[in-house]
């Protein structure tokens, strides 16, 4: 996966940020989830799967051919960099996290984020989490 994973990161355009990927072995499907700082297009995920399918690396690491997704993170996905917080600024996470090896939920509203902790709005409450001692984190969306 690490050679793979170097291909991709070539790959990458200026501002985009390898959140995961995954191969299955067994159909070769190679799944590619970016995001950025900036909000990503479809065609900026169009642009990097076009760049990698161009590639001679890809038909080299699968001589029989493999298949190709390139996406940005769903509203499932949790999040595990600084700046997605930062995106989400405003809107509603559910965090685990650990303190004092006690595991740990919230659910508050994005107050601020930097490249250290986040602050949530938890019913009123201020809560500074550092991010080394978040587990999950996942957007949640509130209607109303």
């Amino acid at each position: 996966m690490s050679r793979l994973t170097d291909i991709v990161q070539q790959h990458l355009m200026p501002g985009m940020v390898l959140i995961d990927m995954k191969h299955d072995h067994q159909t070769d499907l190679i799944k590619v989830i970016v995001d950025g700082e900036a909000p990503l297009t479809i065609g900026d995920t169009e642009a990097l799967a076009r760049s990698l399918r161009d590639a001679d690396e890809l038909e080299t690491q699968f001589p029989n051919g493999y298949r190709l997704e390139v996406s940005t993170p769903g509203l499932n996905y949790p999040l595990i960099a600084p700046f997605q917080y930062r995106k989400n600024k405003g809107r509603f996470l559910n965090v685990q996290y650990v303190e004092n090896n006690i595991r740990m939920q919230i659910y508050g509203k994005v107050l601020d984020a930097d490249n250290d902790e986040v602050s949530l709005d938890a019913d009123g409450k201020k809560c500074v989490i550092s991010y080394d001692k978040i587990r999950k984190a996942k957007v949640k969306i509130s209607f109303g």
